[in-house]
């Protein structure tokens, strides 16, 4: 499997991915991803940003992706319930990478896609000296957080999104 950049090409095939991903969480009651998010244009944010990335079969079709943000993440600056592994200020808000929009092909679930994708991200922070991995999902999103447990992310707290939203923090050392 090959872990690189979306490129333009690849849109398409992400959307496919988030619109399973979608289906997966509604109908497992997850109230995660409603109104088209992540669409399209987020996808292309996250490229033009140099933040999305997809992982490949070897013959090139694309089966998961997700979003490594190493500017840090604005939501992450608030934590209830608990606190961060890593205690920053808002100036050192980067000692961590920040992995969002986790999905994997619904065809290919349970082959361990999101680990990979986790490890590939906690490299990119490693590699550009981050200390630490920060998540986080929706309450109910109870695979996401089973997931997340098996890789080794500790539940910090809840973190509140822009909307207004609850979502529940990890975080792991790298």
């Amino acid at each position: 499997m090959t872990f690189r950049k979306t490129t333009k090409h690849d849109i398409a095939r992400v959307c496919e991915i988030f619109d399973g991903a979608r289906e997966t969480m509604h109908a497992q009651g997850i109230d995660q991803w409603t109104d088209g998010y992540p669409a399209e244009s987020d996808i292309v944010a996250d490229m033009e940003a140099g933040e999305s990335y997809v992982l490949c079969e070897d013959d090139g079709t694309v089966v998961a992706t997700c979003a490594v943000l190493l500017g840090g993440e604005v939501t992450y600056t608030v934590i209830e319930h608990g606190a961060w592994l890593t205690q920053t200020t808002d100036d050192e808000h980067t000692s961590y990478v920040a992995v969002h929009r986790v999905a994997t092909d619904k065809t290919c679930r349970g082959k361990g896609l999101a680990s990979r994708l986790l490890e590939e991200a906690a490299a990119i922070g490693r590699d550009a000296g981050k200390i630490s991995l920060r998540i986080d999902t929706h309450r109910d999103n109870l695979p996401m957080q089973r997931m997340l447990a098996r890789n080794g992310l500790t539940h910090c707290g809840e973190i509140t999104l822009l909307s207004g939203a609850k979502r529940n923090a990890y975080e792991k050392m790298i």
